[in-house]
């Protein structure tokens, strides 16, 4: 974990039906501090948790800790900032109490937290009437515990490094769901040397890659990221056509985001040509640093032998990443083809991701 400090709230800590709420901002480094983290941790871990009851105890510490002068200025700020975003944060997560999601629960109980001891992820929860028994995972489950990385002038984001690190905190459980739950066909290409087998659509890796993107950059990092930016143009038919670029990372004082993404799953040369200009026209409206098409495929030999776009794409800035992965997700290879910040073309082949 890095090198970030939590925070130990004076006084008398705020315990609601057993709920040891403020031990949030004590076991949790408070640049991960966020109302949706802390509202799954809870919701998962104590069945009779009530919203309202939640959401107070949440933003009464927060009110505590940015009044607190002995806390760094650093903690101060960003308890004031989640305070200064109260309703937004709060309609953000009103599905998670809709719904009550199960996710894997990351909070230990009130004895563990109190200890100051960081359970190992094997550990298992006590179990009482009020609490359920759980196994308590990484961080890493809700985003990459690492910095952004950048690129070797130290200050343009490395948005292949940031795809590889998400790509490596994706839920196995949720991608290989998705050849039974959320699929298509791969048609006449192979998987496992069969053709028409089902494999995951797009929309089971543009949600992990969101969700991961959003509680990482967005969350710890201050960036925007959007899904599905709306971009309209009139066509060569004459007739305003609506488009939809499938994500974008955007530092939140820039005019322009850093990045576009454009998604596609286990997809045939031919789409994937398609995809390679539809990118660069969103970028010719939104202007981008950098613009990468991301291709998730369950097709043999996709990292092997990638497909590439023509070198007049390339020229014109446009970057591929394949992701090639198994079934389960448990194994997982990437062949990647970029410009850096000098110009010149590097290409990595069949590189390991997962283990």
């Amino acid at each position: 974990m890095s090198s970030v400090s939590a925070y130990h709230i004076q006084g008398n800590s705020s315990i609601c039906n057993n709920i040891p709420y403020e031990k949030y901002f004590e076991f949790f480094p408070h640049e991960k501090w966020s109302l949706p983290h802390y509202d799954i941790l809870i919701i998962d871990n104590y069945e009779h948790a009530e919203k309202d009851k939640t959401h107070h105890a949440f933003y009464n510490a927060l009110f505590k800790i940015s009044n607190d002068f002995h806390a760094s200025q650093g903690i101060r700020d960003v308890a004031q900032k989640l305070a200064d975003n109260k309703r937004a944060d709060i309609k953000q997560v009103e599905v998670l109490w809709k719904k009550a999601k199960r996710a894997p629960p990351t909070l230990p109980s009130s004895s563990s937290l109190s200890s100051g001891k960081k359970r190992d992820a094997e550990d298992t929860v006590d179990t009482s009437s009020t609490k359920k028994r759980c196994v308590i995972p990484e961080m890493s489950f809700f985003f990459p515990d690492e910095d952004v990385p950048l690129q070797a002038n130290g200050s343009t984001i490395d948005i292949l490094e940031v795809v590889k690190s998400v790509v490596r905190t994706f839920d196995k459980n949720t991608i290989a769901q998705g050849s039974s739950r959320s699929y298509k066909s791969s048609n006449h290409l192979q998987v496992d040397s069969k053709c028409n087998i089902y494999v995951p659509k797009e929309s089971v890796y543009d949600a992990e890659m969101y969700r991961i993107l959003h509680n990482w950059l967005a969350k710890v990092h201050s960036f925007e990221i959007t899904g599905q930016w709306h971009i309209g143009k009139v066509c060569d038919d004459g007739i305003y056509h609506h488009f939809y670029c499938d994500l974008t990372i955007k530092k939140s004082d820039d005019r322009s985001p850093v990045a576009v993404l454009e998604l596609l799953a286990t997809s045939s040369s031919t789409t994937l040509d398609e995809h390679f200009e539809r990118v660069l026209n969103y970028a010719d409206k939104l202007k981008p640093s950098q613009v990468w098409v991301i291709h998730f495929s369950r097709e043999d030999n996709v990292a092997k032998d990638p497909y590439w776009p023509c070198i007049r794409l390339q020229e014109r800035g446009l970057n591929v990443v394949h992701f090639w992965h198994d079934k389960d997700f448990a194994n997982v290879r990437m062949s990647a083809r970029s410009l850096d910040i000098s110009g010149k073309f590097h290409e990595i082949i069949d590189e390991q991701i997962i283990p």
